[in-house]
């Protein structure tokens, strides 16, 4: 739940500060670099318990989007203690971008094929890479953040599987 709760925090951030249209690294973006990987790294966990409800494709899905993860929070870490983007970033962006997009559309289906978590938890899934990266700077990280908080909501409280919610 700390990674979404991080994520969430640099989605109200970023939507509220002016967009940075430099390829330097200035001031409060040195920490909002440093929590957005992080936070990456922080939801890996979350996609790995969330993924066991859902198969082998899922957990394959879940590992291809942590690799992904692990891989731009790496790159922005790069990034960030270098002050700008050196110029392999590219190279790592381009594979763990795609790695989340196609992981989570692999771990999507397959859980909603399953079924043992909300429907609607499955069909987001896919969504997040768009969310955490393309609108990140507009503040669509809060949108990410919020759907691991409610995930995390939902292990906590033990209703994640639908099986076992509706006979516990």
């Amino acid at each position: 739940m700390a990674g979404g709760l991080i994520m969430a925090g640099l989605g109200v951030w970023q939507a509220v500060l002016p967009y940075d249209t430099t390829f330097l690294v200035l001031g409060l973006e040195h920490l909002s670099l440093g929590l957005f990987a992080v936070s990456l790294i922080l939801l890996v966990p979350g996609l790995i318990a969330l993924a066991r409800h859902g198969g082998r494709a899922a957990l394959a899905g879940a590992a291809t989007i942590s690799v992904g993860h692990v891989l731009l929070a790496f790159g922005a870490t790069s990034s960030n203690l270098h002050g700008e983007d050196y110029p392999w970033f590219v190279f790592v962006a381009i594979p763990a971008n795609l790695a989340m997009l196609a992981g989570g559309i692999v771990m999507a289906v397959s859980l909603w094929r399953t079924g043992h978590v909300p429907r609607l938890v499955a069909a987001i899934l896919p969504l997040l890479w768009f969310f955490e990266i393309i609108l990140s700077q507009l503040g669509g990280s809060l949108v990410a953040g919020v759907y691991w908080l409610v995930v995390g909501r939902m292990f906590v409280a033990g209703t994640a599987d639908r099986r076992l919610a509706a006979t516990g």
